[in-house]
C-alpha cells in the first residue's frame, strides 16, 4: 500500500470552509513531510495520499459485525401448507417473533413452501427469522402488511415502536422530537450542541442531522432539489427531507447517540458515533436534529422470499440500527426488494436478487432513504432493473457486488445501471470492487456530492443495448466525485473517452456519447443542454480521476491534471498537479478494509480489479454468449474466452458463485437460479459469511 500522511491533517480537524482557504499551504506542508519521511499510520485513512479529507470519510465504520444468535425461542411456529394457510401462518410467525427476548432470539422456519400474508417483526429488536436455507425454505407472500402507514408496505416489516418520519409534526418547527443544531458543526465532530429542543434527545437511539438545501449555486458543493429553480428535470415532485418554511432539508446523516447531557433551558450536549460526515454545515442553513425511534439487531437469514404479490417492497427496514439480511434469495420485487428508511449501519450481504415485477421507472431493488453508514456487500443481482438506488444516503459502502442482465421494459435498447444518486443529499458514499454495468448519479430530484468509485469493473455494455451504454454518468450539479483505480468499458465497443459540458449551454463529445466512458455535466439527457437543468461544467472541473484503465485508450491514466481539481466552496483542492506528477502509482487494496478480509477466498487475488492487477482472469465470450463476461472457455457455450481489460480484472467472489456454482449463463438470461451462500462460500469469522474457492473453473492460455 502507498500511504503518505501529514501531521497537520492527522492532528487537527479543520472546518471545511477554513480548509479551502488554507489548501495550497497545507499541500506544501504535506509534500514536505512526505519528503522527510514523516508518517502517521495510526490515524490516517487508506485514501490519504490521493484524496483530500474534504472528499471522503472513514468508511471502515460502515456496517457492523452480524451477531450469531443461536438460542431459539421456546415455542416455534407451527405452519400449515397451501395458500389457504397464509393467515394462520402469519399469526404463528409474528407471535413467535414478538415473543423473542434478549436471550431467546431465533425463530426457525422449517424446510418447505409456506404462504404468508405479510409479516411484522416485534419492535424490541434482537430477533432473527431464519430458514433452513434459501433452497429449502421458501416463503410466498400473498399480500403486504401496512408496515409504516402511508410510506411503505412490505412482505416483511422491521420497524420501531414509536416511529415518525420527516413530515410528522413532531419533527418540524416547534415539535417534540427536534432541536436546532448549534455546536459541533465541523466534519468529524462527535459532540454536538443541540438547542431550542422540543424534547430531550434519546440516548442509545438514532438521530438524524440535517440542514436546509442551498437556494443558489455557490460554485462548489451545492445541495439543491426540486424546489430550487433549475435544479432538477422532475420538478418539485418528491424531494426527500424535512420541509421547513418551504425549504427542503435533504442532506441528512442518520447516526447513533451514545450519550446525552442536559445543559438546561432546552439545550443538550449529545455524543454521536460515527461523527459528522459533512464539510458544508453552517449556521446560515439552519442545521437541525430530529429523531424517530429505534429498533436494533433484527435480521433475516437462510431463506427464500417471493415478492410477486408485494407491489411495494419485500423487506423494509425502518428506524433500523444494525439490522441485516444475509443469505436470502429475493425474487420478483415490486418497487424494491429491500427498502432502508431512516436507518444506520445495516448490512445486506451474501444474497441473491432476481427479477422485478415491472422493470420500469420505479424498479429499484435496494433503495435507501435517509440511511447512513450501511453496507451492501457480496450480493448477486440478475435481471433486475437498477441494482441499487440511493436517495439521501450518506457514508455508505457498496462493495463487491455482481449484476448481470439489467432489464428495462421502457426500451429494448436502453441500458440500466446502479444509481449512486437519484435524489438530493447523497454524499460521502463509497462504491468499491463492484462488477456492474455502470454507476450513475442523475439530476432527477436533486444534486449529489463527494462520492468515491474505487476498483470497480464498469463495462457500460449488455447484449443488444445501444442507448446510455456509458459506464459513468454524472449529471448536472453532481460535483466533487473521486474515481480511482477502476476498469471501464467494453472491449471493441466504446470509442470515446469522455463527453462533458464546458458551459451551461454546450459541451464536447456529444456524438457518439453512448460509446463514451464518461458522460459528465449534461443536463436533461445525454449530451443535452437545452432543457432543465442546464448543463454544469463544474461536474468536470471538480472531478478527481487517478489510475483508471479504460478500453478506449487501452491503458491506465495516471493524469496529474485530472487528479488535482482546484478548491471550490466546501471542498479543498485535491493536492496539486505537481504533487501527483511525483506520486507513486501504487494504490491501497481497499478503502474500507485495512487488510484482506477474512471472508475473501485465500486462493483469489486481492485486490481483484485495478491498475496494479496484471493477471486478471476475466474476459469476453464468443459463441452463444458473445461479448458477455466469463473466466473460463467452458462457460462460453459454442465459443471461447478471450481475456480482456488488459488483464486488469478478475472475477469477484459473487461472480464466481453465479458462474461456477449456480451455473448462471454469462448473459444473465433464464429463470431464477438456486442459491445458497453456504454452497458458494465457506464460513468466516465475526459471524459473517465468507466466500470460499470457486469450483469448476478452468484456465485458458492467452
Amino acid at each position: 500500500m502507498n500511504y503518505r500522511f501529514t501531521f497537520l491533517l492527522a492532528a487537527f480537524s479543520l472546518a471545511s470552509i477554513l480548509f479551502v482557504g488554507l489548501a495550497p499551504r497545507l499541500r506544501s506542508y504535506r509534500l514536505l513531510l512526505v519528503l522527510i519521511g514523516f508518517s502517521l499510520t495510526a490515524s490516517a485513512q487508506n485514501w490519504s495520499s490521493f484524496i483530500d479529507p474534504s472528499r471522503a470519510v472513514d468508511w471502515k465504520s460502515a456496517g457492523f459485525t452480524i451477531p450469531n444468535y443461536t438460542t431459539n425461542f421456546a415455542t416455534q411456529p407451527s405452519l400449515g401448507t397451501g395458500s389457504s394457510a397464509a393467515s394462520s401462518n402469519t399469526t404463528a410467525i409474528q407471535n413467535a417473533l414478538k415473543s423473542c427476548d434478549s436471550s431467546h432470539n431465533v425463530v426457525n422456519i422449517p424446510a418447505g413452501t409456506w404462504y404468508v400474508a405479510g409479516l411484522q417483526f416485534g419492535t424490541q429488536g434482537k430477533q432473527v427469522l431464519r430458514g433452513a436455507g434459501p433452497n429449502s425454505t421458501n416463503i410466498i407472500f400473498t399480500a403486504e402488511n401496512g408496515c409504516v402507514g402511508g410510506l411503505t408496505s412490505a412482505g416483511i416489516c422491521m420497524k420501531s415502536a414509536n416511529w415518525v418520519y420527516n413530515g410528522s409534526p413532531e419533527v418540524l418547527s416547534g415539535g417534540s422530537r427536534q432541536c436546532s443544531w448549534t455546536g459541533g458543526l465541523s466534519k468529524g465532530s462527535t459532540t454536538l450542541t443541540l438547542s431550542n429542543c422540543g424534547g430531550a434527545p434519546l440516548a442509545n437511539h438514532l438521530i438524524i442531522l440535517d440542514q436546509a438545501n442551498d437556494k443558489s449555486d455557490n460554485g462548489g458543493i451545492y445541495v439543491c432539489d426540486g424546489l430550487t429553480a433549475g435544479c432538477t428535470y422532475e420538478g418539485s415532485g418528491s424531494p426527500g427531507g424535512r420541509n421547513i418554511g418551504g425549504v427542503i432539508h435533504s442532506q441528512q446523516q442518520t447516526t447513533y447517540v451514545t450519550g446525552v447531557t442536559s445543559l438546561g433551558g432546552g439545550s443538550y450536549n449529545v455524543t454521536i458515533s460515527p461523527g459528522v460526515y459533512f464539510n458544508n454545515i453552517r449556521s446560515s442553513q439552519a442545521p437541525g436534529a430530529w429523531w424517530s425511534d429505534t429498533v436494533q439487531n433484527s435480521g433475516i437469514e437462510n431463506i427464500s422470499l417471493d415478492g410477486t404479490n408485494t407491489p411495494d417492497t419485500i423487506v423494509t427496514m425502518f428506524d433500523c440500527y444494525q439490522c441485516w439480511v444475509k443469505n436470502v434469495r429475493l425474487l420478483n420485487g415490486g418497487r424494491s426488494h429491500i427498502l432502508l428508511y431512516q436507518s444506520s449501519q445495516d448490512v445486506i450481504r451474501d444474497s441473491y436478487f432476481y427479477q422485478a415485477q415491472a422493470h420500469y421507472s420505479q424498479s429499484y431493488t435496494i433503495e435507501a432513504f435517509s440511511a447512513s453508514g450501511f453496507l451492501v456487500e457480496n450480493n448477486i443481482f440478475q435481471q433486475v432493473t437498477a441494482p441499487t438506488v440511493y436517495n439521501e444516503a450518506t457514508g455508505a459502502v457498496q462493495g463487491y457486488n455482481f449484476a448481470v442482465a439489467n432489464t428495462y421494459t421502457g426500451s429494448s435498447t436502453y441500458a440500466s445501471a446502479a444509481y449512486t444518486s437519484h435524489n438530493a443529499g447523497n454524499d460521502m458514499n463509497l462504491w468499491e470492487g463492484n462488477n456492474v454495468l455502470g454507476v450513475w448519479a442523475d439530476d432527477a430530484w436533486g444534486s449529489a456530492t463527494t462520492t468515491t468509485y474505487f476498483r470497480n469493473l464498469l463495462t457500460g455494455w449488455e447484449t443488444g443495448k445501444t442507448d446510455s451504454t456509458i459506464p459513468v454518468i454524472l449529471r448536472s450539479y453532481v460535483r466533487g466525485f473521486n474515481i480511482v483505480g477502476n476498469v471501464f468499458g467494453q472491449p471493441g465497443y466504446h470509442t470515446q473517452y469522455q463527453a462533458y459540458a464546458t458551459s451551461t449551454s454546450g459541451g464536447v463529445g456529444g456524438s457518439p456519447v453512448n460509446r463514451s466512458i464518461y458522460s459528465l455535466g449534461w443536463g436533461n439527457g445525454d449530451a443535452n443542454c437545452s432543457g432543465t437543468p442546464a448543463c454544469d461544467p463544474k461536474v468536470f472541473s471538480t472531478l478527481m480521476r487517478w489510475g483508471n484503465y479504460d478500453t478506449v485508450t487501452s491503458g491506465v491514466k495516471w493524469d496529474a491534471t485530472e487528479a488535482s481539481p482546484a478548491a471550490v466552496a466546501y471542498a479543498g483542492a485535491n493536492f496539486s498537479s505537481s504533487y501527483f506528477s511525483g506520486l507513486s502509482h501504487g494504490l491501497p487494496a481497499s478503502l474500507y478494509y485495512s487488510s484482506k478480509p477474512s471472508w475473501w477466498p485465500s486462493t483469489k487475488a486481492w485486490p481483484a480489479i485495478g491498475p496494479d492487477v496484471s493477471s486478471g482472469d476475466l474476459g469476453t465470450c464468443s459463441g452463444t454468449y458473445s461479448g458477455s463476461q466469463a473466466n473460463a472457455s467452458a462457460q462460453c457455450s459454442g465459443g471461447t474466452l478471450t481475456v480482456g481489460w488488459g488483464s486488469h480484472a478478475n472475477s469477484i467472489p459473487a461472480q464466481d458463485c453465479y458462474l461456477s456454482v449456480m451455473h448462471g449463463p454469462p448473459d444473465g438470461t433464464g429463470g431464477a437460479l438456486k442459491f445458497d451462500a453456504s454452497q458458494c462460500y465457506t464460513s468466516g469469522g465475526s459471524g459473517q459469511t465468507a466466500p470460499g474457492s470457486p469450483t469448476g473453473l478452468t484456465a485458458t492460455a492467452q
